[in-house]
């Protein structure tokens, strides 16, 4: 599989100018920031990794985090859902997800689309949360998407109205539930309700690279094994 390794900028936890709850517990933002997601093979095993720009925890959850809510989406195959629960959004046409993690700090779990529900073994690595899926590794589609925690709703992502309250976000009725997104265009994905998947794919410079390491090569090899020249013809005296 070809590495995936994608970096979100710092501040776009609003949504669509979204306001967070008014409850003191909001008061400083950062806590649903998603800044950065992995997803690597390590010695033949799929682990996925998501970071955010900071993990305050008023609740002492065992995690080490409280306020936020991380779910990934993954297409690992044809077909599956086009709608992602919690996060509010829907896949492209025929783009649809399989397999999604739900992540807390209080506890994680493997989603399906048909309502299956089991438990995931995450874990902190410094800044990075981390965790094995059980799929093989793959270059799957990747949906990930981040909001604030709530125990009550069914994929634990806080609602949003319009005029917010206390413990309710302040956002246009309808809109996604998720405050970021992983996106080559956040604005356009809130805009239209429609997340794009993250995938991995060689980039130019990767191709680039590449095509000079064998030219490199090339040149090495010639010196090393020189083309023997033709025989001389005998001077006539």
């Amino acid at each position: 599989m070809i590495p995936l390794f994608y970096i979100d900028p710092h501040g776009d936890d609003h949504g669509l100018g979204y306001a967070y709850p008014t409850a003191a517990l909001y008061a400083e933002s950062g806590f649903a920031d998603l800044t950065g997601f992995q997803a690597i093979d390590q010695r033949g095993q799929l682990v996925l990794r998501v970071r955010l720009a900071r993990y305050p925890n008023p609740a002492k959850a065992p995690l080490g985090f409280s306020l936020a809510t991380i779910a990934i989406y993954v297409d690992s195959r044809p077909g599956g859902s086009e709608d992602l629960p919690g996060a509010g959004f829907r896949t492209p046409k025929g783009q649809g997800w399989d397999q999604a993690y739900l992540i807390t700090g209080w506890d994680s779990s493997v989603r399906t689309p048909a309502g299956g529900n089991e438990p995931l073994a995450v874990e902190r690595q410094g800044e990075w949360i981390e965790f094995r899926p059980g799929l093989p590794p793959g270059n799957y589609g990747y949906y990930v998407a981040a909001g604030l925690y709530d125990p009550f709703a069914p994929w634990n992502f806080r609602p949003l109205r319009p005029g917010g309250g206390p413990w309710v976000i302040d956002g246009p009725a309808g809109a996604p539930a998720a405050v970021d997104v992983l996106a080559t265009s956040q604005a356009r994905s809130y805009s239209t309700g429609v997340l794009r998947p993250v995938k991995a794919s060689p980039s130019r410079w990767s191709l680039a690279l590449l095509s000079g390491l064998l030219g490199l090569l090339f040149i090495a090899l010639s010196y090393r094994f020189p083309k023997s020249s033709p025989p001389r013809r005998p001077r006539r005296v």
